[in-house]
């Protein structure tokens, strides 16, 4: 009979989630703001920035994947990678934040670049060679906590530690361009508040991507023989429940990241004015006095200031979903449950007409609230999910392949998150937004507000259409376990 993992190795894989979190998302959340508002980079540069850095990654995590799963150490076949990776990740992000502000024409080997091209290629380099190495530690993490555990139920459970971590450090990431405009602490300049941000993250994801790697132990390996990258990877994409689950995945991602973009401009632009506005008074140096009072605050200030009480509110409701979505998970079907998210999530994109509104400007946090509440069932459950897909594969093929589903799951997202990204900076360049703090027109506004529910709308559906053909229910996947834990039985009776 197979140990249950301690509660030591679920909270030390769960703390793994805030180092993903902040390598996934501080990058795009702060991108625009600091990079096209604040220094004037185009969005196209941008856009291919982090589009190349997704493709990048996408192709690498499959060669993770494998090498993942065909390492033989005696510390295991994850641990090695992750312990490796956390180092490199943590370096290679903060090379990304110490970004030169003014770089000046140069010329190299005969010829002339101009220093917009330089700061541009600068970007491109060092974001796609973070989201390369990135995948040396995520692909790994993912398919640890794929075999941790497995129970049915216990599954989601153990993704639920890592939804908690990641949504308390979202709300440091909601809130970090509001920090980047600290005035007692760097001066209120966001390029310069950017930098130490960035170092003091880089230390974080240093600490939480190791954790893993000291505190976990490995299990659940079934003995084969190494199997070859191509012929993994093919059998991999040949799984019906698995490539359902993709399709689904893969647009839930087009939904967000095509929205993360245009929010940052639809809240700067249309819900925040310059003006007089009722905020919290709050300083770091006196953290337990506050008030509310009426002050001047510019646009940028005060949707720094909405960003972060979004944070807040979002982390709070996250958590509570998270932990309802676990409770639920207990006594109805992950389809189900699922598709109840997803549902939600429609109708929180749908209420943005409403909620963004600048006589209001706060009421703008309520979309999000709503989306993020119906997407923590797919961010708790999509773990779980994978880790019954490998008992179907162990059913049909007697591999264990934990590290190819962890890599062809990231291969897709991530080339999804490249396309949408490029077609979002794409529509941001037609509607004519470039330069520094650039102002927008009206006709530009309405634009922007029509694409942020169009589209994701329709990526949503399609989502709930894949997930509502997915066949993998909870007594398909107990049958086939009990099939499993037999064969694994006569093989140990046997040896």
């Amino acid at each position: 009979m197979e140990k249950k993992t301690s509660s030591v190795q679920k909270v030390a894989w769960g703390f793994g989630g805030v180092a993903e979190n902040l390598s996934m998302n501080v990058i795009p959340t702060l991108a625009y703001n600091i990079f096209q508002i604040g220094m004037g980079i185009s969005p196209f540069a941008i856009g291919m920035a982090l589009s190349a850095s997704k493709i990048v990654e996408a192709v690498s995590d499959p060669f993770f994947g494998s090498m993942s799963d065909n390492t033989r150490s005696r510390f295991g076949r994850r641990r090695p990678w992750i312990f490796a990776g956390a180092i490199i990740i943590s370096l290679v992000f903060i090379s990304i934040c110490l970004k030169p502000r003014h770089v000046a024409d140069m010329t190299i080997l005969g010829m002339n670049f101009t220093g917009s091209f330089l700061q541009a290629s600068y970007l491109v380099t060092t974001v796609s060679l973070f989201f390369l190495v990135f995948a040396i530690w995520q692909i790994p993490f993912t398919a640890l906590g794929l075999e941790l555990e497995s129970d049915y139920t216990e599954r989601t459970k153990l993704q639920t530690y890592k939804q908690i971590f990641s949504y308390v450090i979202g709300t440091a990431i909601g809130s970090l361009y509001l920090f980047t405009q600290m005035k007692d602490v760097w001066g209120g300049d966001e390029i310069t508040g950017a930098r130490y941000i960035g170092i003091i993250v880089g230390c974080l994801i240093f600490v939480a991507a190791m954790t893993p790697a000291l505190f976990c132990r490995e299990r659940l390996v079934v003995k084969h023989d190494k199997v070859p990258f191509w012929s993994s990877f093919a059998e991999t994409l040949k799984d019906s429940p698995f490539r359902l689950l993709m399709g689904a995945i893969f647009f839930v991602f087009v939904a967000l990241f095509f929205m993360l973009p245009l929010l940052n401009y639809i809240s700067m632009y249309y819900v925040c004015n310059d003006g007089m506005h009722k905020v919290l008074d709050w300083s770091w140096r006196a953290p337990f006095t506050f008030n509310v009072v009426e002050k001047y605050l510019t646009h940028k200030e005060l949707a720094g200031i909405v960003g972060a009480c979004s944070a807040v509110v979002q982390t709070t409701t996250q958590l509570l979903s998270v932990f309802l979505v676990n409770k639920v998970g207990k006594h109805y079907d992950k389809r189900t449950v699922l598709l109840t998210g997803l549902i939600i999530a429609i109708f929180g994109y749908m209420s943005s007409w409403i909620f963004f509104t600048p006589e209001l400007p706060y009421l703008s946090i309520l979309p999000p609230i709503i989306i993020n509440i119906g997407l923590s069932a797919c961010w708790v459950l999509i773990g779980s999910f994978s880790a019954d897909i490998c008992d179907w594969d162990e059913f049909n093929t007697g591999k264990r392949r934990e590290g190819m589903y962890s890599a062809v799951t990231g291969f897709l997202i991530k080339l999804s998150i490249a396309l949408v990204v490029a077609i979002s900076s794409w529509a941001l360049i037609r509607l004519g937004i470039e330069g520094q703090d650039p102002q927008l027109s009206q006709e530009q506004l309405f634009t922007l507000r029509w694409l942020y529910i169009a589209i994701p709308v329709t990526s949503m559906i399609l989502s709930v259409l894949f997930i509502w053909k997915y066949p993998l229910t909870k007594q398909k996947v107990m049958e086939v376990q009990q099939i499993l834990a037999d064969r694994r039985a006569k093989l140990h009776n046997v040896e």
